[in-house]
């Protein structure tokens, strides 16, 4: 969560940057602006990460998780975002084979779900079933944005990477040590009770 934060902050304002990764283990997260009481009742047992970017708790077990850093024009609304970035996502499962969709609701539900795969949002990706299977959320920084998701498929990793492609252009995925340096100065503050139990 630090180095997705890191790279928003240190990267240039068109850097279009993104990391794909998994965990050691089980991990979860929660959005922004949740309240950490409820992060820990839904956290099945696992010390809960508040994010930089808003959404649902995410249980972490064996996903690929990713994010995005990319130039955010103010004309763009976060539905955007999230369809255009779906949409890559989804066309690339598709000519792998794997069957999926692009959950488009009659009515919006309301709110927003205290668990992110509790329920499909509008462009989240979903299985046959219509099980949630891609969830994401934003935060915008000055021109940039960070997109950081969660594909509950295994697929190769470069499955990501082509379907962003797919649709932004051929991202870097080089991370660079500045980048890194000021990760591990925000670790800090991921780790602290004052980040992660400020509400």
């Amino acid at each position: 969560m630090a180095l997705d934060e890191a790279v928003l902050l240190e990267s240039a304002p068109d850097a279009l940057v993104l990391r794909v990764y998994e965990w050691k283990g089980e991990g979860c997260t929660f959005g922004y602006s949740q309240r950490y009481a409820l992060a820990k009742e839904l956290s099945g047992g696992v010390d809960p990460v508040r994010r930089a970017t808003g959404g649902g708790v995410v249980i972490h077990a064996g996903d690929v998780t990713f994010s995005l850093v990319f130039p955010w024009d103010r004309s763009c609304a976060p539905e955007s975002i999230y369809k255009n970035i779906h949409r890559g996502i989804h066309q690339e499962l598709k000519a792998r084979g794997t069957a999926n969709g692009m959950w488009s609701p009659r009515e919006k539900a309301p709110g927003i779900a205290d668990s992110c795969f509790a329920r499909a949002e509008k462009a989240d990706l979903v299985d046959a079933d219509d099980n949630k299977i891609l969830g994401g959320a934003l935060r915008k920084k000055g021109a940039k944005g960070l997109y950081q998701g969660s594909l509950r498929v295994k697929v190769p990793n470069d499955v990501v990477l082509d379907g962003i492609t797919r649709e932004f252009g051929r991202p870097s995925v080089d991370i660079q040590s500045s980048w890194i340096a000021k990760g591990r100065e925000l670790e800090e503050r991921y780790r602290s009770i004052e980040w992660n139990q400020r509400r």
